[in-house]
């Protein structure tokens, strides 16, 4: 008789354990691994879940006694599912868990449960088929909605052409740092600014059926006080100047300022403050003032005269105050030149001069405090430039042959910290509590007419809608404004003195917040940061 003969396999009552069970008789061998295993595929149970010590219990029990045997051995376990839906509400997972022994899952199970879950969106059948065909799977994606499709804010595209670049001529003429035709100019019915409206997004739809609306982009217009330039009457998002003069592009407008011409500014003109930019072909002469939003381009000299400019200042010749040193000096007797760009001359002497961008001097810096809110560079492809006395700051790198003097004249240089960020941030910080005031009492003209909506006539309610607005983007570009200039308050580690040739006793180096003292001269090198040290190589 074969080993089977007397074995018999059932299911518990209540529950799905297995219970093997066999009647030894005379003759028949008792059940080895391979018959209990054909007994199980005999009902369909293939791939229960056994119990491996139970079984070798059970077996071996069979072999030894000669009476009735049963125990449980194992159990049939179902197969399971889970369905989730992500947090966005854009998909449907599944995970799937096989059987052992038991009930497959068929895709209807899926779909009454994804019903059963108010679940709308079209369920991927081939995905589905795929993990039941695996057997198992853990988030597969089954159905999807359709996300939001984001819209485009307006943009603003310059069509202001770029300076002509800084020309080297011979070797005599060293470097013509900006002819006076190199400022930027444009006549009326120049175009300035392309404006591309905002193009709204479209909205969506999550596997429940719910729409997901798209943002809503603002159609941000060209701004309210440009001056110079007018929107071209045949395309209102075509941006013309209306009047010959200097263009400054800002981030949504382009004003053009008008360029004034004068020979000199002494005691025969007098002090200078316009709106515009300023071509001199003499001299700014000592103790005069000019105060402009514009480009200063001088032919001659700065004397010991102030002057702020908006745009560049430019000058042919030096910057150059009477005083022996920019530190202590009578103030009448210093240079000052402050702007919000850049500032190019052929040298610096007894001067301060604070440039938002760089300052670039073709022969020499001497005696004077210089600073720039990126780089300062003294010298020529050609020539020699040197920095000697006083104090030279900017934040990414100062480019010099020769730093301080051989009579170890007291120089310092320092880079690695933004020279203007803590004043910078601090007019910031003021600009943004005005507009906090004024939102405040807009907030209060709105709350007023929300209470009393007979008192709001005519289209003052949209008028008050468009100052919030108005207000609200003022405070997010103030707000990023700030968080930028934070930023620059730090130190960084990545800026560098370069001195191509030599280094004189009596500078001292400054990088961040890391401070070195030359006490002799030697070579020029990169001077850095390196492993928190300053470091020349």
């Amino acid at each position: 008789m074969t080993a089977d003969a007397g074995l018999r396999l059932e299911l518990s009552q209540p529950g799905d354990q297995v219970r093997a069970c066999f009647s030894p008789e005379t003759g028949r061998m008792p059940p080895d691994r391979a018959a209990l295993e054909a007994r199980l595929e005999e009902h369909g149970w293939r791939g229960a879940r056994l119990d491996q010590a139970a079984v070798i219990a059970f077996l071996t029990q069979c072999q030894l006694t000669d009476r009735d045997v049963d125990a449980v051995i194992g159990s049939i376990l179902d197969g399971a599912f889970e369905l989730e839906i992500t947090a966005d509400k854009l998909s449907l997972l599944l995970t799937l868990m096989p059987p052992e022994g038991g009930r497959p899952i068929a895709v209807e199970d899926i779909a009454a449960a994804a019903a059963s879950m108010n679940v709308v969106a079209l369920l991927d059948m081939a995905a589905i088929g795929v993990a039941l065909e695996a057997g198992s799977c853990e988030g597969r994606e089954i159905a999807r909605g359709v996300a939001a499709v984001p819209g485009e804010a307006a943009r603003f595209d310059s069509l202001v052409q770029p300076r002509k670049p800084v020309q080297v001529e011979n070797e005599d003429d060293r470097v013509d740092l900006r002819d006076l035709g190199s400022l930027l100019l444009v006549n009326p019915g120049t175009a300035l600014m392309r404006r591309t409206p905002a193009k709204q997004g479209k909205d969506g739809m999550d596997v429940l059926g719910k729409a997901i609306p798209a943002e809503v982009m603002v159609d941000t217009p060209y701004a309210a006080d440009l001056t110079g330039v007018a929107v071209d009457p045949n395309n209102p998002n075509l941006l013309l100047a209306v009047i010959a003069g200097s263009p400054r592009v800002m981030p949504n407008g382009v004003i053009v300022s008008p360029v004034v011409d004068v020979e000199a500014v002494d005691l025969h003109s007098g002090n200078v403050n316009f709106d515009g930019s300023l071509r001199v072909s003499g001299d700014i002469r000592t103790g005069m003032t000019v105060r402009v939003t514009g480009d200063v381009v001088v032919s001659g000299t700065i004397e010991a005269a102030r002057v702020e400019a908006g745009g560049d200042v430019i000058v042919k010749g030096g910057i150059i105050g009477k005083a022996e040193t920019a530190h202590g000096g009578d103030p009448n007797d210093i240079a000052s030149v402050r702007t919000k760009g850049a500032v190019h001359a052929r040298y610096i002497q007894n001067a301060v001069v604070e440039a938002a961008t760089e300052v670039i001097v073709e022969s020499g810096i001497r005696q004077s405090d210089v600073s720039a809110g990126e780089r300062v560079v003294v010298g020529t492809p050609t020539g020699q430039g040197s920095i000697s006395g006083g104090r030279t700051r900017a934040l990414l790198a100062v480019n010099t042959a020769i730093l301080g003097a051989p009579a170890g004249s007291a120089t310092t240089v320092q880079v690695g910290l933004n020279p203007f960020a803590d004043e910078q941030k601090a007019e910031v910080e003021g600009r943004r509590r005005k507009v906090l005031e004024e939102q405040a009492k807009l907030q209060q003209l709105v709350a007023f007419f929300a209470k009393n909506p007979e008192r709001a006539v005519g289209d003052i309610r949209e008028k008050a809608r468009a100052t919030m607005y108005k207000i609200n983007r003022d405070l997010f570009e103030l707000d990023a404004e700030i968080a930028r200039l934070a930023e620059q308050i730090k130190p960084s580690n990545e800026a560098v003195i370069a001195v191509s040739r030599r280094i004189h006793g009596g500078v001292t180096l400054q990088v961040g917040h890391k401070v070195l003292k030359v006490m002799e001269d030697k070579s020029g090198g990169q001077v850095r940061v390196v492993d928190d040290r300053i470091t020349v190589t």
